[in-house]
């Protein structure tokens, strides 16, 4: 085994640490990847991506116990690759060095800004979509010249070996590297010196990488994801609306960090919301449980957690609609059935906590202003789903809850736009990625100015009655 694929496979911590200390030492030597090398890492990664589809799509399967190829292509590679393509052909405009306006009092001097690599770059991968949240990140390094560090998730093992392969034939350890997880490994990672720090997760692991991270003063992009809601505005038909916020919900079984998290609907329209998100549910999934289009839950813990929030709003007065039974305590990787809560209100776990799997609560409401300020009284959102046939009101409205992004009329297509930067607000992240704002998010924006002869003479000392008049005709006029 070569010293190349022990990197890509270590689970000891020191053996990061050495493999950071090379990059760094590399970077240093080296400097930046320049065009030519990103252009070629980018599209061999393009490339592996189509040539290993199948067993990339299999492995992700196996991973979750059970995951439509479908869902794999739809929501992981397809955004993958439309990301790669758009990066490759716009990179070599976004590198150029911008020209920057100089104030008139120092003409002729020049000014301009040049994009430089950050140096080595930390990703912490997730395991809820372990391709696209993994190498999402990733290209937005490389597209910046930088090198990367990957840690992989722990709960997705067969996708993260496959990727670890295609790493170590798309480039050394000293630019591109996987590190498989390790209870020490995990604990450390955030806490090295990297150069940029990107974290996609829950917002309690969120505050404890930033925390890590803060103690070497390493920048981070961190992608969480609170409780993303779905308001149905007034007038919108209930069914249309259900059927959409019950398809975006039950993607992955809802572990999805742009997954509507709970919706609010007219009171009005309850009963009727409520009967077409249970038809949406046998719509979608016609063999329910066993249906092959449904995702399992891959861990026994995170079942339980699922169970008791909907026990609490049992036992807290809620209605509850199972589409079928919980599994049995234990085992490995199952389906958790799709459960439906209405008459919830604060207090719940429900209500507080992140869902993270296929159970919607629903909350009515009385006035649309009554919904919005709901919203607008909690974290922001990753995400905020509007469904309106006002369009006007739509855009008037959503622009003034604080959101990570926005969706009206769809759930969860606003992520697989490569010209939208993808990233929260507040409790739901810390910086943006996607396209161009991930080339600019892990670049240094470089400010360089040039003098001209004697431009800058007049602010020396001593100070004469030039600059007594120059002064104060700027400080009046600019």
């Amino acid at each position: 085994m070569s010293p190349n694929t022990i990197i890509h496979t270590a689970v000891d911590v020191a053996a990061v640490e050495a493999l950071l200390v090379r990059q760094k030492a590399d970077w240093r030597a080296q400097g930046g990847l320049d065009y030519a090398r990103r252009r070629a890492l980018l599209r061999g990664l393009d490339d592996a991506l189509a040539r290993r589809q199948d067993e990339l799509t299999a492995a992700m399967s196996q991973d979750f116990g059970n995951r439509h190829l479908r869902e794999s292509e739809i929501y992981e590679l397809y955004p993958l690759r439309a990301e790669l393509r758009y990066v490759l052909r716009h990179l070599k405009g976004w590198m150029r060095p911008r020209r920057a306006h100089v104030r008139w009092p120092f003409l002729p001097s020049s000014g301009w800004v040049v994009p430089q690599p950050r140096g080595v770059v930390g990703v912490i991968g997730a395991w809820n979509y372990p391709l696209l949240l993994t190498v999402l990140p990733i290209i937005s390094a490389i597209a910046a010249g930088n090198r990367v560090i990957v840690k992989a998730p722990r709960l997705a093992p067969h996708s993260m070996a496959l990727l670890a392969e295609i790493f170590a034939a798309l480039a050394p350890s000293e630019i591109l590297a996987l590190v498989q997880p390790s209870p020490a490994v995990d604990a450390a990672f955030p806490g090295l010196p990297f150069n940029h720090l990107v974290f996609s997760g829950s917002t309690r692991t969120g505050r404890s990488v930033a925390r890590m991270a803060a103690r070497n003063l390493t920048p981070v992009t961190l992608s969480l994801s609170g409780k993303s809601p779905a308001i149905v505005a007034p007038g919108y038909d209930p069914a249309a609306a259900a059927r959409a916020i019950v398809a975006g919900k039950l993607v992955n079984a809802g572990q999805t960090c742009i997954a509507p998290d709970y919706c609010l609907v007219p009171a009005v329209s309850l009963e009727a919301f409520v009967a077409a998100a249970k038809a949406a549910v046998h719509n979608l999934y016609p063999q329910g449980l066993h249906d092959p289009g449904y995702t399992h839950v891959p861990e026994p813990s995170l079942r339980t957690r699922l169970d008791e929030l909907v026990a609490d709003a049992e036992a807290k007065g809620a209605q509850s609609w199972w589409s079928g039974p919980a599994p049995e305590a234990g085992f490995g990787a199952a389906p958790f059935p799709p459960v439906l809560l209405w008459d919830v209100h604060p207090g719940m776990a429900c209500m507080e906590d992140e869902i993270f799997g296929p159970v919607l609560p629903i909350v009515a409401y009385e006035h649309l202003a009554e919904a919005a300020d709901f919203v607008r009284d909690r974290p922001a959102p990753l995400a905020l789903y509007w469904f309106d046939i006002d369009q006007p009101r739509a855009r008037r409205e959503t622009a003034k809850i604080p959101a990570g992004g926005v969706g009206i009329n769809a759930v969860l297509v606003h992520a697989a736009q490569p010209e939208l930067p993808f990233g929260g607000i507040g409790e739901s992240g810390i910086g943006q990625y996607r396209g161009r704002y991930g080339f600019q998010r892990l670049s240094h924006m470089q400010g360089v100015y040039r003098n001209a002869s004697r431009a800058t003479g007049w602010v020396q000392p001593p100070y004469g009655g030039f600059a007594r008049r120059l002064m104060a005709l700027l400080l009046r006029w600019g």
